[in-house]
């Protein structure tokens, strides 16, 4: 009984190893991801300024430090991303819905990003990516058009 008692518990010991080894060599630590909760509420946001006619200061949605922002069209490639930042770009997205949005700090490192998952579309802006400084992102929001307010 002894004999069986040992071998099980060796044998959950070279499991639970190698479960902890397969983790350990596939991580991928500098990926950055989405920050979910911001993508939801930028496109509440976005909602309810089209339903009530008024516009959409990001400065209040992403009351954090960043400097400049990047809006990137839907379907633009990583390496777009990658020739307009200079160096890797390593967001990840579980799936994509509509324009990815950047915060960048004043070094021009990635701060944040999420993504816009409502209906509306972004007109106005620079395609594939355009670039507003912080004072500049406020938006109008119209019929789920959404345009940078001059």
């Amino acid at each position: 009984m002894a004999r069986a008692l040992i071998a099980v518990g060796a044998a959950l010991a070279l499991l639970v190893g190698g479960l902890a080894l397969a983790v350990f060599l596939t991580r991928d630590e500098d990926n950055i991801q989405v920050d979910n909760l911001l993508s939801e509420r930028f496109t509440r946001e976005v909602a309810t300024a089209s339903a009530n006619g008024t516009d959409l200061d990001l400065r209040t949605v992403a009351p954090f430090e960043w400097s400049r922002l990047l809006i990137v069209e839907r379907g633009t490639p990583d390496a777009v991303i990658t020739r307009r930042l200079g160096y890797e770009w390593t967001g990840t997205l579980g799936f994509e819905t509509g324009e990815k949005l950047i915060l960048l700090d004043g070094e021009g490192q990635v701060e944040r990003f999420f993504d816009y998952r409502g209906e509306g579309d972004f007109a106005g802006v620079e395609a594939p990516i355009a670039e507003l400084a912080r004072d500049e992102a406020v938006f109008r929001v119209r019929r789920l058009q959404i345009t940078p307010k001059e």
